[in-house]
């Protein structure tokens, strides 16, 4: 059985939750199946959840930003190392056949989908 998607208001949702359980308090209204007490504690808990999101995304965007330059810095050095050893032993087919397995595919790595249990 396929996943569904979780479903992701826009991104305004936030203020207009807050503003609609503002409203509701400030008029006191109750409709029935609307618990205004839940409505009220639904958007302190928004604004608090997405607060720990947002920290959390900017932490994520540092540590790949960061993770991308040390790769890039040990890819730099990985591709010095090989193009040395090539140079060197270009006349020895022993070791340029074994220095052939490190050459870029030509074919992308497919991208992994999670699957949950």
């Amino acid at each position: 059985m396929a996943l569904k998607k979780t479903y992701y208001p826009a991104k305004t949702f936030d203020d207009d939750l807050d503003g609609l359980a503002r409203l509701f308090q400030s008029k006191g209204w109750e409709f029935s199946g609307v618990d205004t007490t839940a409505l009220i504690a639904g958007a302190e808990e928004q604004r608090t959840e997405r607060a720990e999101h947002d920290a959390l995304r900017r932490e994520y965007a540092a540590m790949h930003e960061k993770f991308g330059l040390a790769q890039l810095a040990r890819f730099t050095l990985f591709v010095t190392a090989l193009r040395a050893a090539r140079a060197v032993f270009r006349n020895d087919k022993a070791v340029t056949a074994e220095l052939e397995r490190f050459h870029r595919s030509s074919v992308r790595a497919k991208k992994v989908q999670d699957e949950a249990a």
